[in-house]
């Protein structure tokens, strides 16, 4: 079909030609713009339709079609149904679309960014909602806690600290959320966060103690059956001296494998994530990466020395589902940069050789916070934990926590025999992993106490 005057007229004269499915119209002047037109329902039999039959079972679809930065792949766009979007609409989003390319931007990784900052806004807006209007949401347990402060006998200065902790550090993270959702853990990796990626101790031991005091607030007001952080007066020294005490469950693992490529984030952040579950390494470590030093031939990262905290060479292993989580990863940055330099970091921002700052993961990792939150640092203590349940030797599970083995036997093992040891262990945990995404409770142990299913529903429905 000819390019056709972009108009209101030349849209309405369009139609499917008999015996067709679909057809294709674009405009002149609008480069890439389309509007694919198509039978509404297949099933309808079009030899017994009129002209305005026709018409009536018509969908309108708008699409741009370009080809991507530095590469020689061609893509299309979805802009929309017409006449919802119109034909002023579809020239602005076309204007938008060319400006992106002509910079050297994808319109679809454009695309993707806004639709995580709309879902973002969208999970902001609707925690401000629930922090004043859920009864039993922090920010309207902390409002009642202030208007019920003087009862207490507590003094004017004490409130005020609590108000700047809470205003500075709750409140942005924690507003609408239901205080009886709150785990222990989930609260533990919180304040590790704040006391040891923003390296903030004071602060972090602030934060606890005005929840602390908050939650028995809402135990006195029966919002909650019991404070979670009782008896938890030590819990921050505790994890700044032992930060990898917190692991991730069977289900929290299990939902990771099933459900992050639905996630909305970058597809770095999800090869990363199945990265550090996977094989461990300190996410530190993940921003020093070179492309150059991963080898292929033998199933490795060969790390330098000179890049390593302990200043000695080191390997990670690297299992083939990795290695193909890689190659497609590979694949993307082949398209955006249209050739591959050893020298290119795995992972960056917009410079490819131009190395991240060592806490960009961490806060990249918020974003991933309203489905399952977790920090980088979680992942080896959680491969550690699980493979120690299986009988892995404890030299095993200090090299995947990254700790030295200076101290007792480890000392006598050879850098190669420590390597083959651990890549077996690793290698074994892609089995238990394939497990896990099949049954949450794979990794639960037998050794743990299992409540039935009577008595679990009892619970539930007691405090449900």
């Amino acid at each position: 079909m000819p390019k056709i005057v972009l108009s209101t007229e030349e849209i309405t004269s369009l139609e499917i030609p008999k015996g067709k499915r679909y057809t294709t119209a674009t405009f002149n002047g609008y480069t890439g713009l389309q509007l694919y037109l198509r039978w509404a329902d297949n099933s309808v039999k079009l030899e017994s339709l009129d002209n305005l039959g026709r018409k009536v079972n018509t969908v309108y679809n708008w699409r741009f079609r370009y080809q991507k930065p530095n590469s020689k792949q061609r893509t299309t766009i979805s802009l929309g149904y017409y006449p919802d979007i119109d034909i002023e609409d579809v020239k602005a989003e076309h204007s938008k679309y060319q400006a992106l390319l002509k910079s050297g931007t994808d319109p679809q990784v454009q695309l993707l960014e806004e639709q995580l900052q709309e879902k973002i806004r969208q999970r902001n807006v609707q925690s401000m909602v629930d922090g004043f209007t859920r009864k039993s949401s922090v920010n309207h347990m902390f409002m009642r806690f202030k208007e019920d402060w003087p009862l207490t006998g507590g003094s004017e200065r004490g409130l005020r600290n609590h108000e700047l902790t809470y205003e500075k550090y709750i409140l942005p993270v924690w507003n609408g959320r239901d205080m009886k959702t709150i785990s222990p853990r989930e609260w533990d990796e919180f304040v590790l966060n704040i006391a040891n990626v923003q390296n903030k101790k004071g602060a972090a031991e602030n934060v606890h103690k005005t929840m602390r005091r908050l939650f028995s607030y809402a135990v006195e007001k029966d919002v909650i059956a019991s404070n979670p952080l009782f008896g938890r007066r030590a819990v921050l020294p505790h994890i700044s001296g032992e930060p990898d005490d917190s692991f991730l469950e069977s289900e929290q693992v299990h939902k990771i494998l099933n459900e992050l490529d639905d996630q909305v984030c970058p597809s770095w952040l999800k090869l990363l994530v199945n990265l550090m579950l996977r094989v461990g390494v300190r996410s530190e470590e993940w921003t020093r990466v070179k492309l150059g030093w991963i080898n292929f031939q033998k199933m490795r990262i060969e790390h330098p020395p000179e890049s390593m905290k302990n200043g000695k060479k080191a390997w990670t292993h690297l299992p083939e589902n990795v290695i193909k989580l890689l190659l497609d990863y590979l694949g993307e940055l082949k398209e955006q940069y249209g050739e591959l330099d050893k020298e290119m970091y795995l992972f960056h921002d917009k410079d490819p050789l131009e190395q991240l700052e060592r806490d960009y993961f961490s806060r990249n990792f918020k974003c991933l916070n309203g489905w399952l939150v977790f920090t980088p640092k979680i992942f080896r203590k959680t491969i550690s934990t699980h493979l120690q349940e299986r009988g892995a030797p404890a030299e095993v599970l200090r090299a995947i926590r990254n700790q030295t083995l200076s101290k007792g036997v480890g000392k006598h093992y050879e850098f190669s025999d420590l390597f083959q040891l651990k890549k077996t262990w690793v290698e074994r945990w892609q089995c238990i992993l394939e497990e896990v995404k099949a049954d949450p409770a794979a990794l639960i142990s037998d050794k743990e106490s299992l409540l039935n299913d009577e008595l679990a529903s009892k619970v539930s429905d007691i405090f449900g």
